[in-house]
């Protein structure tokens, strides 16, 4: 008897329940054979005791008797050495996480490889971060595409590996979207014939997560596949779809969107006053018209019918259609600037609405003039939740010269928003932008405070830093202030993050200057 059978009859009580004699052949069965029953509470402690043992000492692995893996084939490339290879295994255990794109993209400059002992690591971390995956398969060398050929979970490295448009066919799904993104970079027609070629037989996800590799190189010619994929059955598929035709300023969906447009809007030019003629003076204003109605035809160019909270069903199908048209349409048509055409918006009945439509179109046609734009009607507003979008819609110099004149101004309408604003700064930075958010943050730890998000965040900038002032990081703090108590815990987890990114960096510096 084993363990969990012998449990039971002791719950019950040997009198309720009497020891079977065992009736297998194996050892174990022989050994308990020979237990008196008659006995039972002696019988019962023995068998247990050598059903114990028996689970203690275990059993011998079973035999794979299938054919061993091909050989690993040579490396190609050199490996990264000792310091970079030790750092890059503290990032992968979780050390300073925020700095792993930096070092996965200075190895693939330097066509290094990660060490063996960091490949496990490296494939768990693209299994578990798609959007890494990229960016991990150029430093795993030979021996780590062989080593993720012998496990399923790291599948997506085969589809960066293979030659062989096979894999589209037997491939997994992972492996075949890295294939596809990758067949997409080199011929965009050939990956848009692979795809075609087997889309009525993906299963919905797969559709969703394919089509998105479209955006690579999205062109006219892309246009016939998302406008039939405009009426796929999956919600994420029509959306995605006309997302990227969004993108294609003559396609078929964008003048379907304009000719819906043009007649919900009308321009009313300002008119001056005049004390002779006592007469008033009259801004510029934009009349609109709502939707009648949201048909099959506007659902299937991806109008979605159902309003979020808070707005109306008519005004939100406004929003939708006013997203896709070209926004120079309307200045070009009204012979206005885009400031000239927000003020007018401003002046409307419906201005959230039309603000949010013009926000929405600035930033999926990346328009730099138009966010500039509205980024200063979203600061005025507090619109928190359109900073991010429109500052990554401008130019680099455009975006660092509205924040360092907000910083320089430090304005009390704005400054419990700068962290934000820095926050949602993309890229990295100049160098002078890099000084001037140097120089604020240490202003900023001489006054006291409690604002712990802030604290706790100002590490997460040190990738965005210019490298070549990284050095100059721990110098200047004001470490006698007042508000200086508050400050250091999150200026000392920014001074550590700034050094481990000044040793990455040199790490690989060094390694190719010696070779």
């Amino acid at each position: 008897m084993n363990f969990e059978e012998l449990t039971q009859v002791a719950l019950l009580g040997t009198e309720r329940q009497p020891l079977a004699a065992p009736q297998g052949s194996r050892p174990l069965d022989q050994l308990q054979a020979q237990v008196d029953v008659n006995h039972r509470e002696e019988a019962l402690l023995t068998s247990a005791a050598l059903s114990g043992l028996h689970e203690r000492i275990g059993c011998l692995p079973s035999l794979d008797t299938g054919p061993l893996s091909d050989q690993c084939p040579p490396e190609e490339l050199a490996h990264m050495n000792a310091r970079a290879g030790s750092l890059l295994l503290r990032l992968l255990s979780g050390e300073y996480t925020v700095l792993l794109p930096e070092v996965l993209e200075l190895a693939a400059k330097a066509k290094q490889i990660a060490l063996p002992e960091a490949l496990p690591s490296l494939l768990s971390l693209g299994s578990g971060k798609p959007e890494l995956r990229e960016a991990i398969l150029p430093i795993l060398g030979a021996r780590g595409r062989w080593l993720a050929a012998q496990n399923p979970e790291w599948a997506y490295v085969g589809g960066a590996t293979s030659e062989d448009e096979a894999i589209w066919q037997v491939g997994e799904p992972p492996a075949r979207l890295i294939f596809l993104r990758r067949l997409r970079r080199i011929s965009p027609a050939r990956a848009r014939e692979v795809l075609s070629s087997t889309w009525k037989e993906e299963t919905p996800e797969d559709r969703s997560r394919f089509i998105a590799a479209i955006e690579i190189g999205v062109c006219v010619e892309d246009e016939p596949f998302l406008e039939a994929a405009l009426d796929d059955k999956r919600k994420e598929v029509r959306r995605t779809a006309s997302a990227l035709l969004g993108r294609l300023a003559n396609s078929g969906l964008v003048k379907r969107m304009t000719d819906r447009a043009r007649p919900l809007l009308k321009y009313i030019p300002g008119e001056t006053g005049s004390l002779l003629r006592l007469k008033k003076g009259r801004p510029a204003v934009i009349e609109v018209t709502l939707p009648a109605g949201c048909d099959k035809a506007m659902q299937r160019d991806g109008v979605e019918p159902k309003p979020p909270q808070g707005l109306g069903e008519k005004a939100w199908w406004l929003i939708q259609i006013l997203e896709f048209v070209p926004l120079e349409l309307w200045t070009n048509d009204w012979r206005i600037s885009p400031a000239d055409l927000l003020a007018a918006s401003l002046q409307s009945e419906w201005k959230k609405e039309l603000f949010e439509a013009w926000t929405r179109a600035a930033i999926r046609q990346r328009s730099a003039d138009w966010a500039d734009v509205l980024f200063g009607a979203a600061l005025d507003g507090k619109k928190f939740d359109k900073f991010e979008g429109l500052l990554s819609a401008m130019f680099r110099t455009q975006r660092e010269l509205r924040l360092s004149e907000l910083l320089a101004a430090n304005d009390a309408k704005t400054r419990d928003f700068h962290g934000t604003l820095i926050a949602h700064c993309p890229g990295e930075w100049s160098v002078q932008f890099s000084r001037t958010v140097l120089a604020w943050l240490r202003r900023l730890s001489a006054e006291p405070s409690n604002d712990w998000q802030l604290r706790n965040q100002i590490k997460d900038f040190v990738p965005r830093l210019a490298p070549s002032i990284l050095p100059e990081v721990p110098a200047g703090w004001p470490i006698e202030a007042q508000g200086w108590e508050f400050w250091s815990k999150g200026a000392e987890e920014f001074f550590a993050v700034a050094q481990f990114r000044a040793d990455l960096r040199a790490a690989f510096v060094n390694e190719h200057s010696n070779t």
